[in-house]
């Protein structure tokens, strides 16, 4: 009698234990939309997070705003997704032979072209109603020359649409092709490790960011002529421009045509670099995007964009951002 006693006792403590404990939690998903990490610290996206294929390289979005495009470029066989701006589902897919962060419209957003990655080639592709078509490949270096080192990353097209500029990460070169002919004819030195490539609005000359100087380069598009060279953060990676609007007439940004955010992953900080009319570039504020002012580097800041009405950087810049001095 007391041993069933003694085991109903035990059955009851049980019982209550279990409803009492919390359920064991496993690293990976949560039910809330978080994530739980190894290390015990728990992540949840402030944002709706869309899932992608392997290790998206870059997006950029269709003329009509109906469309992101994103590069992946991870260990499953690189491709382009398509997705619907409005459900952010996607809608199609094209297959690359590779790619590496390179991925921009023509002008006219009739075109869409990818930087080859180890294929050491752009490649061309015919854009209409939400799907690519594959058109020509632009070869930078034959296959039977090829080396390790052949390397293509970022493209630009310039504004007028004639000529694409393609980073050579290993050669530090940009590497420029006659979209009509579809021939490679010229090759301009640049710093280390050219990341970003982003021309000026006047299409007169592009600035590139340089992974391994800690640098941002000014060059003539016509000629590869440099025609400045500013230092900023460790792995400068990501530049978007904006131009100054005519109601802004503070006095210490009178001087400047536009503005160049810069982010640099190996820092805390995205660097803003005025622009003159002149062309001369000058550094004039810093943002530090961590959480608090002194939290050691770690943010990693890679890429950037521009919200159409500008009020998110302006109170950005308003919170965060520091004279240099």
């Amino acid at each position: 009698m007391k041993k069933t006693a003694v085991l109903c006792a035990l059955a009851g403590a049980l019982f209550l234990v279990s409803q009492t404990s919390p359920p064991r939690e496993q690293v990976g998903p949560l039910s809330d939309g978080g994530f739980l990490l190894n290390s015990g610290w728990k992540l949840k996206p402030a944002g709706r997070q869309v899932p992608l294929d392997t290790f998206p390289m870059s997006s950029v979005l269709s003329k009509d705003g109906k469309y992101l495009l994103v590069l992946n470029g991870g260990y499953k066989p690189p491709s382009v997704s398509v997705l619907q701006v409005d459900t952010m589902q996607e809608v199609s897919r094209a297959p690359v032979a590779d790619g590496w962060l390179g991925l921009t419209f023509s002008p006219d957003g009739k075109k869409v072209y990818v930087g080859g990655g180890s294929q050491a080639s752009v490649f061309e592709f015919n854009w209409a109603d939400g799907k690519l078509e594959a058109s020509r490949t632009f070869t930078i270096v034959p296959q039977e020359q090829r080396k390790n080192t052949d390397f293509i990353g970022d493209v630009a097209i310039s504004p007028d649409g004639r000529m694409l500029y393609a980073a050579g990460l290993y050669h530090n070169a940009i590497h420029v092709i006659n979209l009509q002919s579809g021939r490679l004819i010229e090759k301009f030195e640049t710093g280390r490790r050219p990341y970003r490539i982003l021309f000026h609005p006047d299409g007169k000359s592009y600035f590139v960011s340089s992974w391994a100087d800690g640098s941002m380069y000014h060059h003539n598009a016509l000629n590869g002529q440099r025609l400045g060279v500013i230092r900023l953060g460790q792995h400068p990676t990501d530049i978007v421009w904006r131009a100054r609007k005519p109601e802004e007439k503070r006095e210490e940004q009178a001087e400047w045509t536009g503005r160049l955010f810069v982010s640099a992953a190996n820092t805390n900080n995205v660097y803003v670099v005025g622009v003159s009319e002149s062309k001369d570039l000058k550094m004039i504020e810093s943002i530090n995007v961590a959480m608090t002012a002194r939290q050691p580097a770690g943010m990693t800041p890679s890429a950037l964009a521009m919200n159409a009405d500008l009020a998110i950087v302006r109170r950005l810049l308003r919170r965060e951002c520091r004279r240099c001095r």
